[in-house]
């Protein structure tokens, strides 16, 4: 259902969000990734169910179309500076989501390089558990968690 409702809806939700304003690129009841812009940078959350498969940093077909819609839009803004950081859940060893969570903000890192962003502007991190997007006791499995966080800053 996502790989058909990601495509078409890209242009239009994705990169047409107005300043100070959070849209979800998707049907209120689906909520695929969620881009904010303001005045200092535009965001993009994406879970990681859309990018990566269960304990892999491969780029999933999804993945690779809403990175190629990031990437235009961090080559629009020039040679602004960019931040991807990858999250994990409490599911698992802290070591092992810290790692993970490294390797899939590389990937991202790569793929957005790979559709031509200039691999200087891109800084990737990996926070594992450490910045959850909703609280949980560990071994809790969030998927909120779990996603990929693209910032890229104005000029």
């Amino acid at each position: 259902m996502y790989r058909t409702l990601v495509p078409a809806l890209m242009g239009a939700a994705l990169l047409s969000a107005c300043a100070n304003q959070t849209q979800t690129a998707a049907a209120p009841d689906i909520a695929p990734y969620v881009s904010t812009r303001d005045a200092d940078r535009i965001e993009y959350a994406v879970p990681n169910h859309l990018l990566f498969a269960t304990d892999s940093a491969e780029v999933l077909p999804t993945g690779h179309k809403i990175l190629e819609a990031i990437a235009g839009a961090a080559k629009r803004r020039g040679t602004a500076p960019i931040e991807v950081n990858g999250y994990a859940d409490t599911t698992g060893r802290k070591a092992y989501n810290q790692k993970l969570s490294e390797a899939r903000a590389q990937a991202v890192a790569s793929e957005l390089a790979s559709n031509g962003v200039d691999a200087a502007r891109i800084k990737p991190q990996g926070f594992g558990e450490s910045e959850l997007a909703v609280p949980t006791a560990d071994s809790v499995d969030e998927a909120k968690n779990r996603r990929v966080v693209v910032r890229i800053a104005s000029n």
